[in-house]
Parts: C-alpha cells; sequence; structure tokens
C-alpha cells in the first residue's frame, strides 16, 4: 500500500520518530485525512493529518512530533464488511486511493468499489449494492429485502431454463460469493464457461442472472 512502512522525521527536532502504519479515512466524504503512525521507541499510535505532512518522498516529514495526536490501537484493518442485509464480505486488508480520495476496500474475500460503502462503525463497514444511503432505517431495509425477494421469485422459472451460452461473455457488476464464500465472480469480471460452471456448481445461477449485463 502506497507510503505505509515508510521512516518518519520530525524535522523541528531532527530525529527519527517511527513509521507510517497505515491510512485514516473519513468514510463520509471517501477522503485520506492523514496517516496512522507508530512512536517505534513507545511502540504507541498516533494520528498526523495531511496539512501537517511537509512532505512525503522516501520517507515522511513533520514539522514537528508536536502535530502527532495520540489515538491508541485504532484496529482499522480488523474492521468486518457486511453487507446492509448481514451478507459477509471478510475483513479489511487494504484501502485504494487516487490521490486523497478513497476507490475500493480490498478485503480478505473480494475487492469491492467505495461508492458501495454506506455506513461504519469502530468495528464494521457497511455496504450497499442499491442506491447509496448514508444510514438505512429498518423499515426501509425490510422493504429492500422484501422486494429483492419478490424479484427472484417472478423471475425464477425463466432463470432455470437460460443456457450457459446466455451468460458468457456478460459483465458482472457485483461481486458473487458461493456458498463457503468462494469467490466466484469479482465485480467487472466478464463471465466465462468456468465462472458459469463454478456458479452452477453453488446453485449461484439465479444471483448471477441478477447481476449481469
Amino acid at each position: 500500500m502506497e507510503n505505509i512502512a515508510k521512516k518518519v522525521i520530525a524535522v523541528g527536532e531532527k530525529r527519527y520518530i517511527g513509521y507510517v502504519l497505515k491510512p485514516c479515512i473519513d468514510f463520509k466524504l471517501l477522503k485520506k485525512t492523514g496517516y496512522i503512525v507508530v512512536d517505534e521507541e513507545s511502540e504507541q499510535e498516533y494520528f498526523v493529518a495531511l496539512e501537517n505532512i511537509k512532505k512525503i518522498d522516501d520517507c515522511l516529514l513533520i514539522e514537528s512530533a508536536s502535530v502527532l495526536e495520540y489515538v491508541g490501537d485504532s484496529g482499522e484493518f480488523r474492521k468486518k464488511v457486511l453487507s446492509n442485509i448481514g451478507e459477509d464480505y471478510g475483513r479489511v486488508k487494504d484501502y485504494v486511493f487516487e490521490r486523497r480520495i478513497l476507490k475500493k476496500i480490498v478485503t480478505d474475500k473480494c475487492e469491492i468499489n467505495a461508492r458501495f460503502i454506506c455506513d461504519h462503525g469502530e468495528e464494521i463497514l457497511f455496504i450497499s449494492f442499491t442506491r447509496k444511503k448514508k444510514k438505512f432505517p429498518r423499515a426501509k431495509k425490510e422493504d429492500a429485502v422484501v422486494t429483492i425477494m419478490e424479484k427472484k421469485e417472478v423471475a425464477l422459472p425463466a432463470v432455470i431454463n437460460l443456457s450457459q451460452s446466455y451468460y458468457l461473455g456478460k459483465v458482472a457488476f457485483k461481486t458473487l460469493l458461493g456458498m463457503n464464500n468462494e469467490l466466484i465472480v469479482k465485480e467487472g469480471g466478464k463471465i466465462t464457461k468456468q465462472i458459469f460452471d463454478k456458479a452452477k456448481k453453488h446453485n449461484r445461477l439465479n444471483e448471477l442472472f441478477f447481476i449481469i449485463k
């Protein structure tokens, strides 16, 4: 990941502080706000805002150690990623940025476009593959689940009768997992015979039908 493990130097004190551990993110704006750095002597974690960084090259330069804010253990890369209907997408392993903008999250199971993040807490990131919401009230969440179920039930006979040729060459706009959370196809992946056979083996052809275009 970009800038991770780079040395942190305090120019004012002319000394080595420690190293960059991970980025900090404003999930409402989907923007990087700074970094968590580790003081190598005390092994404590501190936050440094982007505006307090003088330069980043082979190392990260800050004006003074006084700009560091103590945060303890933020646990960012242990966050669980769940959909707003309870599907498990693993734990965060990495974040991918374009400049300061968060573009996607990488878990131990898949990669997810950042635009699908709809809410977050200290331990969990929530995602939604429907229209993005900052929060999802209980009534609306239940309505959304009912709508999805009804759509599948109505379309079920047509899906069962579709041949392999219908799927081949189409593109998935959502990641699809199998019975044991095994990856069948990633978001943006083209459907091949191998992917079709895998979806059939995991009894996921119905779900595959609704995420291809």
